[in-house]
């Protein structure tokens, strides 16, 4: 008799215990919430329950004002990250491969890897104003520094007995750049480009504070002065709902990506 792909009953158990532990639990936060917001045990100026947040993302959707904020963002972040990626991939191959320009670059680097991205929008104001120029340069600093190091640190784990074989097979350096080095850093690749999209995206909320116009964070900090925490609420939810969203799609294409390599 031929085998079958029936799987046992106790998987379907566990898969049904998850997703009732992964849906479960904030639902019972949110009504928890809103039964306390509603009782009044929750001061309704600082923090709205979560009926009154729905209202207010249900009025910015049907004016439109939510889906402007919502792409001016993601345009930046886009913009931001390919800025921050191609310079972190360069950097990060060239600091992997050639060990005089990482001891030339690493006080230099090193100094400047420390400041948050917030520390950089006084000076890149100064320097490039309030227009787009200074809030993609601070999304492109938080894309940059996790691609950097993840290739760098993929370049530099790349198996030496790989490195020996071709080496006795008399293969040129872009043979082995090409067929050894790069494919073996795709794993730490597609990790660093995971964790810098979603810096990326969380720093998109600073740099919408620098006399932006639409975006996010800008939706945020103007609800703060309006004294509207309904719609701050809206717009952090919306930060953390994609974040979550581009950390799981990444996640699995990382994983068909590196069971391909």
């Amino acid at each position: 008799m031929g085998r079958t792909n029936r799987k046992p009953p106790n998987y379907f158990t566990g898969q049904i215990i998850n997703y009732a532990l992964l849906l479960g639990v904030p639902v019972m936060i949110v009504v928890l919430w809103q039964f306390i917001g509603a009782a009044g045990y929750l001061n309704s100026s600082i923090v709205p329950t979560p009926s009154k947040v729905a209202n207010s993302f249900a009025a910015y959707l049907k004016n439109g004002l939510l889906h402007e904020h919502f792409f001016a963002s993601i345009g930046r972040v886009l913009s931001g990250f390919a800025i921050g990626g191609v310079a972190g991939l360069i950097l990060g191959v060239l600091l992997g491969l050639f060990r005089k320009f990482e001891r030339a670059s690493v006080v230099v680097l090193g100094s400047i890897r420390p400041i948050p991205m917030v520390g950089l929008v006084p000076l890149f104001i100064l320097w490039f104003g309030i227009g787009e120029k200074s809030k993609i340069l601070v999304i492109a600093i938080g894309a940059l520094w996790p691609i950097l190091l993840n290739t760098e640190n993929g370049i530099r784990n790349t198996d030496p007995k790989q490195l020996e074989v071709a080496k006795i097979l008399k293969k040129n350096q872009f043979f082995i750049l090409r067929k050894i080095i790069l494919p073996g850093a795709v794993p730490l690749l597609v990790t660093g480009i995971r964790l810098g999209l979603s810096n990326a995206w969380r720093g998109v909320v600073a740099a919408e504070m620098i006399g932006a116009t639409r975006g996010v964070g800008y939706m945020i900090s103007y609800a703060r002065e309006l004294a509207q925490p309904s719609v701050m609420f809206v717009g952090l939810f919306i930060i953390g709902i994609v974040g979550i969203l581009i950390d799981v799609l990444l996640f699995r294409f990382q994983k068909r990506l590196i069971r391909w390599a």
